[in-house]
């Protein structure tokens, strides 16, 4: 982008036209002026008449003074522009521009076809925030069709199209006040809101209504027509030396008509702190062409409760802008330059052209550098070739052992599937196996080996083992039960519940108890007591293998 540029705000009742260049971190203005819209020409930002505009613009731009400058940045105020703040999971930059292309109509349920999509990230993803907080804007290509159309017509280059939300964002960011601001940019026919903290915006609401219904009654009143507009702009303006709308605008009427105006932002303070709990709202500054018509301040102010003030009284801005007289006035204008968002489709973006101009005095040294150059390429041409010539011998070569090991490699394809189903049998053996397959020769004991007076009253299998609840008609009858159970080959362990004895329907005793049989080697065929340690201390070194089954039965 030039050094200087044209920043043109085109809105329904004035076009706001600055120049700026950049300087450090500052903005300096070299020209600025406001000329009323012809009529039928912009409507809700949407040029309909660029031809006619186009000739206004020029006649103003040399009327000025500033009529050789060719390149401008238009900042858009529409509110066809679809604005959606949404949430985006961490991931690089380059990412998240296809992340929005592929989620954007979940954002906007419309026909995205006739629009352009972009976006600005508002915060990236760091440290506890695991998301990337982006403001995606939908616009009508129709529209940047109008702008391109009128900036043919004026002789001008487009070098780039923001919104004016973004604009005025970029502008007053770098203000490091503390708590939330608000920052109300007042057109004639719309309203910008925004809310920031510490240079990050927090939420940003657009009105179709500004100071219109003020401005028009007093324009009624003074018999004024819209080529006086910019004229009632300043009778109204409480701090122009023409102010003059107290001589025919009462209170009440002042009252009335920014009623509207000051409803929007009161409602738009509610639900900024409905949603951001915690957080209030510090100040309200007024900003924009319209700022200082009577009335508004105060009645913010008595509404709100809340500070009011405006831009003018900001001496970081003033020292931003280089203390040019009424800069609050091109707020739009001045930030479209800093950080202008991806508004221009990819239809209308200029294919970037290298362009180069010589005269005689440049030949000679030009003709000398090609020789070198030529001589160079045919000396690298060379060495190419030769190193061409030795990769492809060595190609053929290992072309050749690739054939002569075709054999192995396809034995060994072998070796590796016959290996495979080998594992894979295995692990069908293995899973194949389990304890229960123990259930059948643990029956068979039981059936060859306990009395007949056993009565067992349940039964339950697992592949662990077997569990039973058991009734016998005496505690020796119990004693005998479990020693023979502790000698089948098919259990490693046998563990017995409390015995009761009681009497059955005809009066005989019964003993009743549970017993839990694990599948596995059974240690007493071995002589080993496995409860050997709950009886002798472990340096114990008495044999007492042939006391465990004695141990376990209680005396009746």
């Amino acid at each position: 982008m030039a050094a200087k540029a044209l920043n043109i705000e085109v809105c329904d009742q004035t076009i706001s036209v600055c120049r700026t260049a950049r300087h450090g971190k500052a903005v300096r203005i070299s020209d600025a002026f406001v000329f009323p819209t012809p009529e039928n020409c912009v409507s809700d930002g949407v040029i309909l008449n660029a031809e006619l505009l186009a000739v206004e613009l020029r006649k103003q731009l040399t009327l000025h003074g500033v009529g050789r400058t060719k390149n401008v940045v238009f900042s858009l105020s529409s509110s066809r522009v679809a604005v959606r703040e949404v949430k985006l999971p961490p991931m690089k930059k380059k990412l998240i521009a296809s992340a929005v292309a592929t989620n954007a109509e979940d954002y906007f349920p419309i026909d995205l076809k006739s629009y352009h999509i972009t976006y600005t990230i508002l915060e990236a993803a760091s440290g506890a925030k695991p998301y990337n907080r982006l403001l995606v804007l939908a616009v009508p290509v129709s529209v940047i069709e109008g702008y391109f159309q009128f900036a043919e017509k004026a002789s001008l280059t487009i070098k780039a199209i923001d919104s004016c939300g973004n604009s005025q964002y970029q502008a007053v960011k770098q203000f490091d006040f503390k708590g939330v601001s608000v920052f109300m940019d007042v057109d004639s026919a719309s309203c910008i809101v925004s809310f920031i903290r510490e240079g990050k915006l927090l939420l940003q609401r657009t009105f179709s209504f500004g100071a219109d219904e003020l401005l028009n009654h007093y324009m009624t009143l003074s018999g004024k027509t819209r080529a006086d507009f910019v004229q009632v702009i300043h009778e109204t303006d409480a701090t122009h030396p023409d102010f003059a709308a107290d001589k025919l605008l009462s209170l009440t009427d002042v009252q009335n008509d920014l009623q509207r105006l000051v409803g929007g932002v009161l409602r738009s303070i509610d639900y900024f702190n409905s949603s951001q709990s915690g957080i209030g709202v510090a100040r309200i500054v007024l900003m924009g062409l319209n700022r200082h018509i009577v009335g508004l301040r105060e009645l913010i102010a008595d509404s709100t409760g809340i500070e009011t003030l405006f831009l003018d009284n900001i001496p970081e801005f003033a020292q931003f802008t280089g203390s040019y007289p009424g800069a609050p006035d091109y707020v739009a204008c001045i930030g479209c330059t800093l950080a202008p968002l991806n508004l221009i489709p990819k239809q209308y973006q200029p294919a970037k052209r290298l362009t180069a101009e010589t005269d005689d005095s440049t030949i000679v040294p030009g003709i000398i550098l090609c020789s070198i150059i030529v001589a160079g390429a045919i000396l690298i041409s060379a060495s190419s070739w030769l190193n061409y010539v030795s990769a492809l011998n060595d190609l053929l070569t290992v072309q050749n052992e690739i054939g002569n090991l075709q054999t192995a490699q396809q034995t060994y394809q072998s070796y590796v599937s016959f290996q495979d189903a080998e594992n894979t049998v295995n692990a069908l053996l293995v899973s194949t196996e389990s304890k229960n397959a123990d259930l059948v020769s643990f029956l068979a004991e039981l059936e060859d080996k306990l009395p007949s007076s056993l009565l067992v009253t349940s039964i339950s299998c697992t592949n662990e083992g077997v569990s039973m609840n058991l009734s016998v008609g005496s505690y020796t009858e119990a004693a005998a039960l479990i020693s023979a159970l502790r000698s089948f080959e098919s259990l490693e362990r046998v563990e017995v519940s409390d015995l009761s004895r009681s009497a059955n329907e005809a009066g005989q005793g019964r003993v009743s108890f549970s017993i839990n049989c694990f599948y596995g080697y059974n240690p007493y065929l071995g002589n080993v007591n496995p409860y050997n340690n709950y009886f002798y201390d472990s340096d114990n070194t008495t044999d007492t293998t042939d006391t465990a089954d004695s141990s376990a039965v209680p005396a009746q």
